[in-house]
């Protein structure tokens, strides 16, 4: 199965019977999807660098930085988005020998091209997933400005998340002070947003709307698609800015095509149902842990969502036995989702217990 993915993060070899795979990093998503495959106790080995130590007069002083090849028992991971790396530290248990690293704390700062290799005593199919995901060519990016005559906030929609970027202030006066140069203002105001535009442009976004009350968005529309030719730019309504304005968008029929097929699209239909079935057929939803398990023993499952922040945070034995309930699901015709913690509706989720199902009758 694993020799199959080839693509954004690319999958170079693997060995499914000593539990391994070796991958490339090829974007910033990649690094995300790494994150949420590494498990503490896993293995993760590849070129890293690492501060050498030299002894002068019986004490022990840096003798600076040398690249080397090592393996570490993963014990802490984080994901940096402010500075694009992803960091996996734990203990050495492969290193140069002249070294004498074994034993000792080391950190991985993974980032775009750089190659690990993942080992794991066992591939669940919530990692199988995630690197299918990962593997996929549909991974829309598209920037959304929510912006009004004050402030515009610039916000990217990826596969898995929301993440807003930036805010860019207008220092538009209020209306009733007298004596101000507006034209000028918004001209520079409409200059600081198509520069940090430019800037995302260049890495391969061609996608932006443009939502907000009033007129304002029309004319930053017409300033953007002067400087940005081949950007495909659209205006839509939201009632207001940031993220709850691009929450409002999300429900529109432009952004729903450019997503359609991602992750964060998928897992909104998902708990929108979810939400719906709770307030008027609740007997036809399962959640918490046990609910779960006895709607899944009945064969009623016809769905069930698994929130990845659940899975991060609970002991691998644990994670096995929601395996268990997966495979169950599966067994008797459902499908299992494994829901991103990232957006509103993946924390929704995690707010009422992080597992749930929708059902194809009533169990109790």
């Amino acid at each position: 199965m694993f020799s199959l993915l080839v693509c954004l993060l690319r999958l170079l070899e693997s060995d499914m019977k000593r539990g391994a795979i070796e991958v490339e990093v090829e974007d910033n998503d990649d690094l995300w999807h790494l994150y949420n495959i590494i498990d503490t106790g896993d293995t993760v080995c590849g070129m890293t660098m690492r501060e050498v130590k030299v002894s002068r007069g019986g004490e022990e002083e840096r003798g600076g930085r040398r690249r080397i090849y090592a393996c570490i028992t993963v014990e802490d991971l984080g994901f940096q988005t402010f500075t694009e790396r992803l960091r996996i530290k734990g203990k050495v248990t492969v290193g140069p020998e002249d070294m004498n690293i074994q034993g000792s704390y080391h950190s991985f700062s993974v980032g775009v091209r750089d190659r690990i290799t993942i080992v794991k005593r066992e591939w669940l199919s919530f990692h199988r997933e995630r690197i299918e995901r990962a593997a996929s060519k549909a991974k829309p990016r598209v920037l959304v400005i929510t912006i009004d005559d004050q402030e515009a906030v610039l916000s990217m929609i990826s596969d898995y998340q929301i993440e807003e970027l930036m805010r860019v202030s207008s220092n538009m006066p209020g209306k009733y002070v007298d004596n101000v140069d507006r034209p000028t203002i918004r001209s520079k105001y409409f200059a600081a947003i198509s520069e940090e535009v430019g800037r995302i442009v260049q890495k391969g976004v061609s996608d932006i709307i443009l939502a907000g009350p009033g007129f304002t968005k029309s004319d930053l529309a017409r300033h953007l698609r002067d400087k940005f030719k081949d950007a495909r730019i659209v205006e839509e309504t939201a009632s207001c800015i940031g993220e709850p304005g691009v929450r409002e968008v999300m429900n529109r029929g432009t952004l729903t095509k450019l997503i359609e097929g991602s992750a964060i699209m998928r897992d909104s239909k998902l708990i929108d149902e979810l939400l719906s079935r709770l307030a008027r057929s609740p007997s036809l939803v399962s959640y918490g842990a046990n609910e779960v398990k006895a709607a899944v023993d009945r064969g009623a499952v016809e769905s069930l969502l698994v929130s990845e922040k659940l899975l991060k945070s609970i002991t691998p034995e644990e994670r096995r036995g929601i395996e268990g309930l997966c495979k169950s699901v599966e067994k008797y015709g459902g499908k299992v989702f494994f829901i991103g913690s990232e957006h509103e509706k993946g924390r929704q989720l995690s707010g009422i217990g992080g597992i749930a199902a929708l059902l194809r009758f009533p169990v109790n």
